[in-house]
Order: C-alpha cells, then sequence, then structure tokens
C-alpha cells in the first residue's frame, strides 16, 4: 500500500493537476435538488425499500439516500487527492473529456471550470445529475457504460470513471473499450473503494475485519457474475487491453472514531457520514441479495455481527481509496 507524500506542483512540464481548497468541492450544492422528469416515471426494480435500474444488472439505487451518498464521496475523493479532481496529470489543451458513471454530475462541472476549453461527457444510466448551473462545455448523456460509444476511435483525450462497481458486468470489455477511444497518448483513471475491511495495527493489509459477512458478499457478486472489487485485477486487465504506465495508489479512509491528524479525521468524518447501518448495507445489497434468493430477514440476520466488529473498541477499521491511472501508447 502506498500512500501519498507530497503535494504536487499544479503546472509541471506542461501538464496539471488539479488543485484546489478539499473543502470547496459542492460549489454547486445549492443545484443539487432540481430533479428530472424523467426519473419519477422511469421503470425499475424495487428491492429492500430501493429503487434499482429496470435490467436488473445495476446493482446501484438512484434514489435520494444513494444520491446523497454520491455527493459526501465526491468531497471524499477530493479530500483523498489533497483537492484535485483527478490522480491524473491531465495535458493543459485537454480537449475531450469523458466521465463513466457520473451519478449526480459534480465531477465535471468541476472539472468545467478547471478546463473551459474541454467537452466534457458524463454519461450514467440514471438521469439524476444536477440541471442548474450546469456550464456550456458540459453535457449528459443517459446510457448504460457497456453499450457502445457513439464517439470515434481514437477521440477523447481522458476518460474517468469513479464509483462504478456494481454496474459493471464485463469490465476486460469496458477497459477495450476506453482504449479504442482514446487519442494515442490518451489518458484512464478509474477509482474504487477495495472491498476489504481493515484493521490499522501497524501491519497493513493483514488484519481483515468482518470476513465472514464480506465472504457472504463475495459469494453473492460471484452467483450474480458481478465483481464489486475490480481494482485487484484492474492491472492485468488494462495490460491485456494494451495499456502502459499503469500505476495504482491506495489512500486510508478511516471509519468509527480512532483517527487522530486532522487530515485522517477529516476522511473520518466523512465516510462516518455515509458507512451507516442503512447506506453501506442496504442499498448496495438490496438488490443483489434478493437477486440470490435472499430475504429481508434473512440479511438483517447476519448484520449484527458486521457492525459488532466494526464497533469493537479495541479495532480501529478502514476501507481503501483505489487509484488507478493508465496511458494509451503514443503512436
Amino acid at each position: 500500500m502506498s500512500r501519498s507524500s507530497a503535494k504536487e506542483k499544479e503546472v509541471m512540464k506542461g501538464h496539471r493537476k488539479d488543485e484546489g481548497p478539499a473543502g470547496d468541492s459542492s460549489d454547486s450544492q445549492e443545484d443539487a435538488d432540481a430533479v428530472d422528469p424523467r426519473l419519477k416515471d422511469m421503470p425499475s426494480i424495487e428491492a429492500w425499500g430501493h429503487h434499482y435500474h429496470i435490467s436488473g444488472k445495476i446493482f446501484l439505487p438512484f434514489d435520494e439516500l444513494e444520491q446523497n451518498r454520491c455527493e459526501v464521496q465526491h468531497k471524499l475523493y477530493r479530500h483523498c487527492l489533497d483537492g484535485a479532481l483527478t490522480s491524473t496529470r491531465l495535458p493543459l489543451d485537454v480537449a475531450q473529456i469523458l466521465d463513466l458513471g457520473t451519478g449526480t454530475g459534480v465531477w465535471p462541472i468541476e472539472m468545467a471550470a478547471r478546463y473551459p476549453q474541454a467537452q466534457i461527457t458524463g454519461v450514467d444510466v440514471y438521469p439524476i445529475q444536477r440541471r442548474k448551473g450546469v456550464p456550456p462545455n458540459v453535457k449528459f448523456e443517459i446510457d448504460d457504460v457497456e453499450n457502445p460509444w457513439k464517439f470515434p476511435d481514437n477521440s477523447i483525450d481522458f476518460v474517468h470513471a469513479r464509483s462504478i462497481a456494481g454496474g459493471v458486468m464485463d469490465w476486460p470489455g469496458l477497459l477495450r473499450q476506453v482504449y479504442d477511444k482514446l487519442k494515442p497518448g490518451g489518458l484512464f483513471e478509474m477509482t474504487e473503494i477495495a472491498l476489504n475491511v481493515l484493521d490499522f495495527d501497524g501491519k497493513f493489509a493483514e488484519a481483515e475485519l468482518c470476513p465472514e459477512f464480506l465472504q457472504v458478499f463475495r459469494d453473492v457478486c460471484e452467483k450474480t457474475g458481478m465483481d464489486f472489487n475490480p481494482s485487484p485485477h484492474a492491472p492485468v486487465w488494462m495490460v491485456e487491453a494494451n495499456f502502459e504506465k499503469i500505476v495504482q495508489r491506495s489512500e486510508i479512509l478511516p471509519v468509527g472514531n480512532w483517527a487522530q491528524d486532522e487530515k485522517m479525521k477529516t476522511r473520518q468524518s466523512l465516510m462516518n457520514s455515509i458507512t451507516t447501518k442503512h447506506y453501506v448495507l442496504d442499498n448496495h445489497c438490496g438488490l443483489l441479495f434478493q437477486s440470490c434468493g435472499w430475504t429481508k430477514e434473512e440479511f438483517d440476520a447476519i448484520v449484527p455481527s458486521f457492525w459488532q466488529e466494526i464497533e469493537a473498541a479495541q479495532v480501529r477499521p478502514y476501507i481503501t481509496a483505489v487509484f488507478t491511472t493508465a496511458r494509451k501508447p503514443r503512436e
């Protein structure tokens, strides 16, 4: 596991890594409440009180609580990047940017202020994007990111994908499409939360918490063909797709009340606001477990042991955010 050391300069050798205070990630928060009328009448599957895509293959819901979680998670990722919007250094003249699984659209909106010359497209299966305060160089499209893209091959400068695990069935296929659509020298970045709960005991990744519950979760993922934890496999898939310059970095996300320094305390506060018994389990487990024949009562029976381990006084639980970057070779 690696942790970022020093903050990188904003401009270096003609490239820019976006910088800014982590607290400014919701400048357009007042616009988040605007609701697309398409959402009201959108057919859906209901599972355990949450609504999911009618296809049955998207295990992330689209209700208001999930949208709020996406907004907080955006702040959390920015804090991991010292206020930046990407781990990737982008060329100053980047022209075409694609955001996969754009969610509420907060990332493209904020990127547009940094790159006013770029055309930024956000794609998501749900019409939950902000409708107010959208810059003229941002547009949103409703589509499944695994469908064939309308973009010509070799036409995109930067593809960004964040927290789309639970909505992708064929990761190698998606990465091949990313590769095909990127220009030679084009850049790709994906960010996901690792599917492990660890104890910060100095051993780093040697002390996994909640192994029984997580094994049950992995078993139902295997039955449905859904990989909620793509980061460990991503470098291999990227090599197979012919990417180069593949780099991964992990950032600690504390849960509970054990963080000591201010940086970790801020992350912990954000994590605690979305890592609740409702957010972390019901939201992302409803359709997944129901599709494998589980009842809500059966699921609720195994949950207490999970929280007992997380809340035990002697442990310091954390998960990790994994940032993976790569480049399509230049011609």
